[in-house]
Order: C-alpha cells, then sequence, then structure tokens
C-alpha cells in the first residue's frame, strides 16, 4: 500500500509553518515550495537558511567544567589528582573551573548533520559544497557521530530555544536520507516513514488549533487516579493535546502511522488499534472532572490510502470517544475544514 510519505510537499511546508512560526519569518519567506521535487529538498533548503541564521547570532553557549593541569590557580584545586599527577613535581596542581563553551550538544548535532550532508550522495554537489562551507564557523565544536538518540537529550531554554526549529528539522532530513539509504525491505521502511513524520504531525495538530480556534489549549499530564497516592513505576500520561470550552474538554490524541487498522489475519476484518483504544480510555478515566464538565476522547488518525479508515463514534462508560482519519493528501484549505469540523462536532 502506498505510505503516508505520499503527503505532498506543500502540505509539509504547511505543517511545517503551523508547528514552528520561525518559518514565518522574512528568510524563510522567499523559498518556493513549488521547486521541491521531495521532501528532502524542502529540508535542505530551510537547514542552507537557518543555519547562517544561527551563526549570525552566535553560537549559543554554555557554562562547562574544565580539568587540567597548571601552574596558575583558578577554580577549585583538586588535591588527589594533583597527587595522582604527581603536578607538584613540575610546578603545577590539577584544577576544575568552569567556562562558557560552544562544544554543546545542540552545537554538536548541526556539526554533525553538516558534516553528514556534505557526503551525502542524496544531496546535489551545490547543497553538498554549502553546507561544507558552514563547518569552519564550528571548529570549536567536538565531532560526535549522528544517532537518532542524540536528539532525546536535547534540553531548551529561553537562551537557546532559537534552535529548536533547526535541529528538528536537522533531525527530520536526517531521517529521510538515512532511511534511503538503509532501508533493505519494504516493512523495515513503512515502519521508518512512520517515525519520520509522526512528531511533526503532533507539533502541527497542536499549534493549528493554538491558532486557528478560541479554545482553551493545552498538553497537560494527566494524573492517575489511585485509591492510595502510590503512583511509583506507573507511566506518564502525557496528553497530545487538550481543547476545553466552557463546560466541554476533549482529550485528543494523534496518531500517524501507516496502518491505522489492523485484521488478524488476511481478508479478515480491520478492527481498531486496541492500544489506541486503551490509552485514550485511560486518559478519560483519570482526568479529574469538573461538577459540571462533559469529557469525550479522539483519536485523530492521519489517513493512509488503505480501505478501511477509523471513522467511528463510540459511548462507553457515558463518554464519547471519536476515531476519526484527516487526509493530510488533500488541499490544505479542506485539512483545515476537518480539523475545525472534528473539534467544533463536540465543542460547539
Amino acid at each position: 500500500m502506498k505510505q503516508n510519505n505520499d503527503i505532498p510537499i506543500r502540505n509539509i511546508y504547511y505543517m511545517l509553518s503551523y508547528a514552528y512560526q520561525t518559518l514565518n519569518l522574512s528568510e524563510y519567506k522567499q523559498m518556493g515550495v513549488e521547486n521541491f521535487e521531495n521532501v528532502k529538498d524542502l529540508y535542505a533548503e530551510i537547514l542552507s537558511i537557518g543555519i547562517p541564521a544561527i551563526i549570525k547570532g552566535g553560537l549559543s553557549k554554555e557554562y562547562k567544567t574544565v580539568e587540567e593541569t597548571s601552574n596558575v590557580i583558578k577554580g577549585k584545586i583538586d588535591i588527589t589528582s594533583t597527587i595522582k599527577k604527581n603536578a607538584v613535581v613540575n610546578k603545577k596542581v590539577a584544577i576544575a573551573y568552569d567556562e562558557l563553551s560552544e562544544d554543546i550538544l545542540l552545537n554538536q548535532i548541526i556539526k554533525a548533520t553538516l558534516i553528514y550532508l556534505s557526503r551525502s550522495k542524496k544531496l546535489s554537489q551545490e547543497k553538498r559544497r554549502l553546507f561544507y562551507g558552514f563547518l569552519p564557523y564550528f571548529s570549536e565544536v567536538s565531532e560526535i557521530e549522528l544517532d537518532l538518540n542524540l536528539w532525546k537529550n536535547v534540553r531548551y531554554n529561553r537562551q537557546n530555544i532559537r534552535y529548536q526549529f533547526i535541529v528538528d528539522v536537522c533531525r527530520f532530513l536526517y531521517e529521510q536520507l538515512i532511511f534511503d539509504e538503509s532501508t533493505d525491505s519494504q516493512k523495515m521502511k513503512e515502519i521508518q516513514d512512520e517515525q519520520s513524520l509522526s512528531s511533526l504531525y503532533e507539533k502541527f495538530i497542536y499549534a493549528f488549533f493554538k491558532r486557528e480556534t478560541e479554545y482553551k489549549v493545552s498538553r497537560p499530564q494527566i494524573q492517575w487516579n489511585v485509591d492510595d497516592e502510590f503512583t511509583e513505576a506507573l507511566p506518564i500520561m502525557q496528553t497530545d493535546l487538550v481543547l476545553q470550552k466552557d463546560n466541554k474538554t476533549l482529550i485528543v490524541d494523534a496518531k500517524f502511522y501507516t496502518k491505522n487498522m489492523v485484521a488478524r489475519f488476511d481478508g479478515g476484518t480491520a478492527k481498531q488499534k486496541s492500544s489506541n483504544l486503551y490509552q485514550i480510555f485511560t486518559y478519560i478515566n483519570n482526568w479529574k472532572k469538573g461538577p459540571d464538565e462533559t469529557l469525550a476522547g479522539m483519536l485523530l488518525y492521519a489517513k493512509t490510502t488503505a480501505v478501511d479508515q477509523p471513522n467511528h463514534n463510540y459511548s462507553i462508560k457515558g463518554n464519547q470517544i471519536f476515531v476519526v482519519s484527516l487526509d493530510l493528501q488533500q488541499d490544505f484549505s479542506d485539512i483545515k475544514k476537518n480539523l475545525l469540523e472534528y473539534a467544533n462536532h463536540f465543542l460547539e
């Protein structure tokens, strides 16, 4: 079956625009979306504009502890290390001090991405040379090997939030390139395609309702409704999106898969994915309802080209659960219309 990576480039651009308001800045508005044949070229163009902006603003720095032996005392003297290294013989002592450094994870990810892109045959020679030309600005940054787990350790604050869009696009582009180069089976490609756009889909859905509606929009963690206040080892219930108006609350969980429904055997009846239903049902049952609050849940799938698509309404223990599919291949004006209709159906 065709996969969700068939989403038109223009719609991916719109999703990025909602998920990251940075894309609305003047530097990016000159991009002609029609010029891109695939999503890799779109991501590469964004980086070719965004990384110079990061450089121009100055690379972010953080305090890092430096340990060395020196005849100049600064910071703290490490007596034990001084004795072990026999540094006193050379009239030096082991010291440790904090120093502002560009050699931090955010810069390391960008540098590693630049190195990878400058060597990738999936990009044009012009783009490879351009990315290679940015590397001298990262001379004080260590070289690390790119790995998707790196992004799990990224943390943002007020000082480095300007990095978020570029660092995320680095991941999107790296995923696309590495999966294209390493995929050796259709099944593995389906899994990889799913991973490469699911994060963007979640960010887009949240940002869309934040910008396009007057609902109260949030993504809170739901606390377990335990009887004895013992919650150790219970998993975190992190919502993708919660929409509220007056006394109505809609908990939305965004889902991006290559297959939205499953059959237990070939030719069998397609069913809802049980884990997804269990998840939204658990959210509803642990939500602390107000005295007059009406609560519902929604599984918002990105539609695939399979015949069977989720489009169901359930009433379970007095609460409604909506299961709907959003067609990301349609014109973006229709995407907006569908999203508003899904929410308004319950909240209005």
